[in-house]
């Protein structure tokens, strides 16, 4: 028999892109929808009491293995409604589904933090459809980072507008479990949690993940965040509609009295531009352009979303904190917000998807704007150790161990990040 690995996420990797070249090797099947299908029975399999299922998966003909499978699908949807949408039966031939399965029984996805099966779901996606649109994951500890920073407190309305397979939110859902010690159960923690992607695939994991991290109120649409004016008239269960909708139109039916978020975590996409007059006829720092590069417009737009006071960590190309042209745009967010934090990130930091060098921006929504703002403390901060090799592959603490989480396992300076933020935090007065 295989041997169960149980929290390394190198496996998971090496297992997903097995399973990758199987479905395709052998079949003409949307590669994505086959191993999500595989990776949600799996869970479910693993969260069984009875052993008997998981038995008659591994004894049965091929035939009978696919007939099982698509009950044990049929039962996760059971526990899980929504998890899998529509789709709900493997359209693999069976001996293939049979060989697939096999290769993903080496592994286990569940744990009580959940890291493999989150680091299983972001490696689905990324390989299956964002690198291609300069839309890269955020490493995982990287977005603890942002999440202890920015500090979510319980009853505060969260946001990643490009949520991709939800790592900021999950890490915030967990941040407030801790902050909350028991008091409040996780429905409500979780209907606090707004999620929105463009990407269908991303969207659809980012749902999964929530339902099976127990946040099953989260509120997870595919929706494009940019859009600002309404096409059409907003309807309760449209969100899936994609361009036509927009966040105002989600908040109008699920926050009526919607005054801005408390906190908003994301990393936008880091490439591509906005063309569109009728999208950049409503930016402020579009006027005049005829194309703008979309995380210019993320950052306009998420300082929008935001209430006075209310704050926002933001992973952002480098550039768009240094070089000259986009002096316009740092000095509209500094009008707009007080910029309290830039972490400068590692190259590394996104290998292997690409060598962009990346910045978090940490910020307060103003009460409101400031034309001529006064000189105010900026902590200027950089991570020297980024906890990649340079081919992208996660560096271990030396005597770590899988017990421990993955921000204590990775070798990163950004435990020091987080301690002197929190120092300057105190010495500006700027505690949350």
């Amino acid at each position: 028999m295989a041997k169960r690995h149980s929290s390394r996420i190198d496996d998971i990797s090496s297992v997903v892109e097995r399973l990758q070249e199987l479905v395709m090797a052998h079949s003409g099947e949307d590669t994505f929808e086959e191993i999500f299908k595989m990776l949600i029975g799996k869970i479910y399999l693993e969260a069984e009491p009875e052993p008997s299922q998981a038995e008659r998966m591994s004894k049965d003909t091929a035939d009978e293995l696919l007939a099982e499978f698509n009950r044990t699908l049929g039962r996760a949807q059971r526990k899980w409604p929504g998890i899998l949408g529509d789709e709900m039966e493997s359209r693999l031939e069976a001996t293939h589904l049979a060989e697939c399965l096999s290769v993903l029984s080496s592994v286990k996805l569940t744990g009580s933090d959940m890291e493999v099966l989150d680091h299983a779901f972001e490696y689905l996606v990324s390989h299956a459809s964002k690198g291609a649109k300069g839309q890269y994951f955020t490493p995982r500890h990287v977005v603890e980072c942002c999440i202890q920073m920015i500090d979510p407190k319980p009853g505060e309305l969260i946001l990643d507008p490009a949520c991709g397979s939800g790592g900021f939110l999950f890490h915030a859902l967990n941040h407030v479990r801790h902050a909350a010690k028991g008091n409040i159960s996780d429905s409500d923690i979780s209907s606090h949690l707004w999620g929105v992607d463009f990407d269908l695939r991303a969207s659809k994991v980012a749902k999964a993940l929530m339902i099976l991290a127990g946040a099953d109120n989260a509120h997870i649409y595919r929706i494009n965040s940019l859009i600002k004016k309404r096409k059409q008239a907003a309807l309760p269960g449209m969100f899936d509609a994609g361009s036509t909708l927009t966040l105002e139109d989600a908040f109008s039916v699920s926050l009526p009295h919607f005054k801005g978020f408390d906190v908003i975590v994301t990393n936008p996409p880091f490439a591509g531009e906005i063309t569109e007059q009728e999208t950049l006829e409503t930016y402020d720092v579009a006027v005049g352009a005829k194309r703008v590069e979309r995380d210019v417009l993320f950052i306009e737009r998420c300082v929008e979303l935001l209430r006075p006071g209310g704050r926002m960590a933001m992973v952002v190309p480098h550039n768009k904190v240094g070089a000259a042209g986009f002096k316009d745009v740092r000095q509209w967010l500094m009008r707009h917000t007080r910029v309290i934090s830039v972490l400068g990130l590692g190259r590394e930091t996104f290998l292997p998807h690409t060598h962009q060098k990346t910045s978090v921006i940490i910020c307060q929504k103003r009460r409101k704007p400031d034309e001529k703002p006064q000189p105010e403390p900026i902590l200027f901060q950089v991570s020297c150790i980024c906890g990649k090799d340079s081919k992208g592959r996660l560096v271990q603490r030396p005597a770590s161990s899988v017990g421990q989480s993955l921000w204590d396992r990775v070798a990163h300076d950004l435990h020091d990040v987080v301690r002197d933020f929190r120092s300057f935090q105190t010495q500006q007065n700027l505690i949350w």
